[in-house]
């Protein structure tokens, strides 16, 4: 039997779980965004979308592009729970649930072809029943890969549902412009313009030989992605991803090192615990600074040993700080893990955690059954608690416990 996937990505997702709780924001240009006053937007509808407004632009940019703009204050509990209970909807059609974040979803829905009569007759169900219960929609695309059926419900957006068969694979990706390809943005969309290559059929046709000399083993990805192959072993659920990180921008700018130091740590920690949560471990990590002026400064660092300890990581990203010679008080501060690998557990001579495990596993339980930060650092208190929405990004950790 050939494999069919099904991706479900959610419309325009935190704006549209706004617009739906609350009537009176339906039909408007809406933009989610934190509680502070210099948080950046996350997330815009459709209606802020068509009229220019972006993820990452400031309050006051926006207003000026459109000074109807309606702000709204994210609700990170609202957007997860929302996410887990669309979740637990895919999963009566298929067991083989990917959450990609917390806005996108694949389904393997090969095996469930026994039980219904097509994989249009889910993706329909399934966007009637989200569309019925929490009155938001989501775009669905339907192939015979992760990859054609991420183009896909990109395709079909917003609202829609495109099923490409697999002999009609090539035919559909052949017209498509490059950086219809996942990963493919700005500069590489550049360099491959400057060969000559504007379509997934061009990009296919092209020799793989100069690809490869121009990209290195990316030539030979992009010459199977346009094809509609896909390069990438799937991840299937709870798979590893890339990196992981958290950043803040802060009220006021920091420029005394010891709140910046608290500031690290507890960023840190919200690392290390979702490296906990994925079951992965980390020995690259970078911190990322930006000052008033939006210059932005980062630096990496690779460990010669995986961790998903957060006294290391903040240890490395405060070695990190003091390679820098701050020339002003910081508006953002970052920290991010790569180089990731899946955690294998060593269990010792007697058969448990050590000591340090169990505490951040007893952590972890409480803020998992409390709350994030209920429990933390008694240096983080030095800090005035930050509001921030989660990246449209964000995987919850509670699928992959």
């Amino acid at each position: 039997m050939d494999r069919v996937v099904m991706y479900i990505d959610m419309d325009a997702y935190f704006a549209s779980v706004e617009q739906a709780s609350r009537p009176y924001l339906r039909g408007k240009p809406v933009a989610v965004v934190g509680s502070g006053k210099r948080t950046v937007i996350v997330a815009s509808s459709y209606e802020a979308k068509r009229l220019g407004i972006k993820t990452g632009m400031t309050r006051g940019e926006a207003i000026r592009k459109l000074p109807s703009l309606v702000f709204v204050e994210g609700r990170n509990n609202k957007y997860v729970d929302t996410c887990v209970k669309i979740h637990e909807i895919l999963l009566r059609y298929t067991p083989e649930v990917e959450i990609c974040s917390i806005d996108e979803f694949f389904a393997d829905l090969t095996g469930s072809l026994l039980l219904f009569p097509s994989p249009a007759d889910i993706a329909a169900a399934v966007k009637r029943e989200i569309g019925e219960r929490f009155g938001i929609t989501c775009s669905v695309g339907i192939a015979p890969n992760k990859l054609v059926a991420k183009i896909a419900g990109e395709f079909g957006k917003p609202d829609g549902l495109v099923a490409v068969e697999k002999d009609d694979v090539e035919r559909f990706m052949e017209g498509l412009p490059v950086e219809s390809i996942p990963g493919i943005g700005k500069k590489m969309k550049a360099a491959l313009n400057a060969l000559g290559i504007r379509t997934c059929g061009e990009l296919r046709d092209f020799p793989v030989s100069v690809l490869r000399r121009r990209f290195g083993i990316w030539g030979d990805y992009l010459s199977f992605m346009a094809r509609g192959t896909d390069p990438f072993r799937a991840r299937g659920q709870g798979g590893l991803p890339r990196s992981i990180g958290h950043s803040m921008t802060f009220e006021k700018n920091i420029g005394d090192r010891v709140v910046i130091r608290a500031r690290l740590l507890e960023l840190s920690g919200m690392v290390a615990r979702r490296l906990r949560k994925e079951k992965i471990v980390a020995k690259g990590f970078s911190l990322t600074l930006r000052y008033p002026d939006f210059t932005t400064l980062t630096k990496r660092i690779t460990l010669p040993f995986y961790t998903p300890n957060g006294r290391i990581i903040y240890e490395t990203v405060t070695a990190l700080l003091d390679s820098f010679r701050l020339k002003d008080a910081v508006r953002l501060l970052g920290v991010s893990a790569f180089n990731v690998r899946r955690f294998a557990a060593n269990p010792s001579l007697f058969g448990g955690l050590d000591r340090e495990e169990r505490l951040w596993k007893a952590v972890d339980d409480v803020n998992d059954a409390f709350g994030e930060c209920s429990l933390r650092p008694a240096t983080t208190l030095l800090c005035v608690r930050h509001h921030w929405v989660i990246s449209p990004a964000y995987r919850p950790g509670c699928f992959f416990s």
